[in-house]
């Protein structure tokens, strides 16, 4: 709820202290700014220490630092808190994302859907229920109850497990190396066979003792093969079950101790820095990741899509005010965009599982609607209307959003996703750092919210041309890796 509940939660608190559009752009970039650039540690954090220990801990302190802001007594302290709160939230937020990709294969929409439809449920919720919060208990207590609420994300990533937990142990696994003497039994089996079989065809009562012993000793080779075949069984579903984003279970909690703990499971100096090292070499080989052209169009027309998206998001409820309109009109007009955000999550989310469904199609037209009813939104004067634009542009958003997640995998695979996401969301950083005040630069030069509102359009423009070239860029990968096989 924090991105949809920032103008309503601190609108009041802002235009009593005369905060320009540049500083409350300021304020809400530098908190996505921390969201987005400690995303690019997510793939390496979760490798190393495990999805719930990051997910609790992060979740924890993003909490505590929203409680810390019902104390705020100026700006700079909303600026400080509010990004920290933004740093830890995202961290706490950005795993699940990567969890549905590996719990889930054939119905990872439906999954994404259901995720999507949790997190459009905080849009929903969170704008009147903030107003409603501040009517009764004013800043303070509002934030307080926010705080709390945001408490309970540690309740969810308490529940998170590794996924060998919920493996089926009868899996099919390929054909273990045996050992040359297993190999041996394998012949012998087979001639006994052959040889049994060879009494069958001429059967009769003198033979009989010959067949017997042919059985016995074939059932003989064939136990001793099973157990063999049984012990390189289980090596192989052993390995097989290491999950390859995060340590193997213990019987703690399902997340090890540190590579580099000693026997109490507290990091010695080495260990810290040899797991330092480990990160920073994990992040620093996820940003090669963009010089892929696949890779460049995915974070690229991620970064102006999200950036426009969230800027408008904060934008829309004071150009609502500025056309004369309460706060409360604002807010309901924001709830009614979440619930068309929500169910165009869940639609296109459970519609990628079909083989006939074509994302990429998909994914431009959500872009698409999203830069036409922000420029429509830029020439409404009138509530109704706007509230049907918002509801569009919610629409949009939903299938823009929910996509987003599915096709980092579809087109760049399930074991890239990590470095494409981490990539990604540090792209994204600096774009909330540049263009979000950029846009509030605009706002104020102009004097008017609808200049804003097209620069914004223009944005999320230049991520459907970008995707246009898709295809060629696929072509082009596929021919360079053809190549580099002949050669």
């Amino acid at each position: 709820m924090l991105a949809s509940c920032y103008s309503i939660l601190f609108s009041d608190f802002l235009n009593e202290r005369g905060a320009s559009s540049t500083t409350i752009a300021w304020i809400f970039n530098t908190h996505m700014f921390l969201w987005n650039v400690f995303g690019l540690f997510t793939g390496p954090l979760t490798k190393e220490f495990g999805f719930r220990r990051i997910c609790f801990l992060c979740a924890f302190i993003a909490s505590f630092f929203l409680l810390i802001l019902a104390f705020a007594s100026n700006i700079w302290y909303l600026l400080v808190f509010f990004s920290l709160c933004g740093l830890f939230a995202g961290l706490a937020c950005k795993p699940c994302y990567l969890q549905v990709a590996q719990y889930f294969d054939n119905r990872r929409g439906q999954a994404n859907g259901f995720l999507m439809a949790g997190s459009c449920t905080g849009h929903f919720v969170g704008p009147p229920l903030t107003r409603y919060l501040l009517e009764q208990y004013s800043f303070p207590g509002a934030t307080l109850i926010m705080g709390a609420i945001l408490l309970n994300s540690c309740v969810g990533a308490a529940l998170f497990q590794p996924v060998e937990w919920h493996m089926k142990k009868s899996c099919p696994v390929e054909r273990p190396i045996l050992s040359d003497s297993a190999d041996e039994d394998t012949k012998q089996c087979r001639m006994v066979d052959e040889a049994s079989r060879e009494v069958d065809v001429t059967a009769n009562e003198t033979l009989e003792p010959k067949r017997e012993a042919c059985e016995v000793e074939r059932r003989l080779l064939v136990g001793n093969l099973s157990r063999r075949v049984s012990q390189a069984s289980n090596l192989t579903l052993a390995i097989s079950y290491l999950d390859l984003t995060g340590p193997a279970p213990n019987a703690d909690d399902g997340f090890p101790k540190s590579k580099d703990s000693n026997e109490s499971g507290i990091p010695d100096e080495r260990g810290v820095l040899k797991t330092l090292g480990r990160l920073l070499r994990s992040t620093i080989s996820d940003l090669a990741i963009l010089k892929t052209p696949r890779g460049f169009i995915i974070a690229s027309g991620g970064v102006c899509a999200l950036n426009s998206y969230l800027n408008f998001l904060i934008t829309a409820p004071f150009a609502i005010q500025h056309a004369g309109y309460s706060l409360e009109d604002a807010a309901w007009c924001m709830s009614y965009a979440a619930v068309a955000n929500l169910v165009a999550r869940f639609t296109a989310s459970s519609l990628s599982d079909c083989h006939w469904f074509d994302m990429r199609i998909a994914y431009m037209s959500g872009v698409t609607v999203m830069a036409f009813s922000i420029l429509l939104f830029s020439f409404m004067s009138d509530l109704v209307w706007m509230k049907v634009t918002l509801v569009i542009w919610g629409f949009g958003v939903g299938v823009n959003v929910s996509l987003y997640i599915l096709i980092m995998p579809r087109f760049m695979g399930l074991e890239k996703m990590p470095s494409i996401f981490g990539a990604q969301s540090f792209a994204t950083a600096f774009a909330n750092l540049i263009l979000g005040p950029l846009v509030g630069m605009i706002r104020d030069v102009s004097n008017s919210y609808a200049v804003a509102m097209w620069v914004m359009t223009a944005e999320v423009m230049v991520c459907v041309v970008l995707w246009f070239f898709m295809p060629a860029a696929v072509a082009y990968e596929e021919r360079k890796e053809a190549l580099k096989e002949a050669i």
